[in-house]
């Protein structure tokens, strides 16, 4: 009888290490900086131009993905815009820009309103993290919130860079 019971514990003891071990998910961050164009031309914006963005994509159990924004050196009170725009064929686009001018909220569409330092917003996606990271075609854009937000203007991008990709 003690045989049994210490057999018994020994399979659900393991069963429960295998089952336990395979909850693994992944997980990436992806570093932008200001854009070079603002750079080039400070006068486009009064922005400080020390703002950064990190994108982390995490693989969910369900087989979606969450999408976490981190901006840092915001300007308190300030509205950030930020979202995904799917990348185009320019000749097929309103405006003639590389991507649709509607960001794709279904991926990422959010705002942030600054505090002076580090803010952060998540959302979550159906797409998987494989997809996010490897097959989905975007552009990642963090609107200035000192200029009216313009979706076919790039000069009121603080930050533009391809989605969930090293820049």
């Amino acid at each position: 009888m003690r045989l049994n019971l210490l057999l018994a514990i020994t399979i659900a003891l393991f069963g429960m290490m295998i089952t336990s071990c395979g909850s693994d998910t992944e997980s990436e961050s992806f570093d932008y900086s200001f854009s070079e164009a603002y750079e080039a031309d400070p006068a486009t914006s009064a922005h400080p131009s020390d703002l950064d963005a990190t994108l982390t994509v995490e693989e969910l159990e369900d087989g979606g993905s969450m999408i976490t924004v981190e901006l840092t050196n915001t300007i308190d009170g300030e509205t950030y815009n930020i979202h995904a725009h799917d990348a185009a064929d320019p000749a097929t686009t309103p405006n003639g820009t590389p991507y649709n001018e509607t960001p794709n909220a279904a991926v990422f569409a959010n705002q942030l309103v600054g505090n002076g330092g580090t803010v952060s917003v998540s959302q979550e996606t159906a797409l998987s993290f494989t997809e996010v990271t490897t097959t989905y075609d975007a552009f990642f854009v963090v609107h200035d919130p000192l200029q009216a937000i313009n979706t076919a203007d790039i000069s009121t991008y603080l930050i533009v860079g391809s989605f969930a990709r090293e820049q």
